[in-house]
């Protein structure tokens, strides 16, 4: 798991994309900080669990 030290001003759903490229585990990450508020303070900790996200495979199309 990895700890990220937010700035002020920054929301969860930011730092998940910038973290994982993608919003597809955002819900994963909001129940394990829902403690947290909507809007990030200077400080704040979000807990980023690890996920392993596969590739999406591209359709072979003959």
């Amino acid at each position: 798991m990895t700890e990220y030290k937010a700035y002020e001003g920054e929301r969860l759903d930011e730092i998940v994309y910038k973290h994982y490229g993608t919003l597809e585990v955002f819900e994963q990450v909001l129940m394990l900080n829902a403690r947290l508020p909507v809007i990030l303070q200077d400080g704040d900790i979000v807990k980023l669990p690890d996920i392993v996200i596969e590739p999406v495979k591209e359709a072979e199309l003959w």
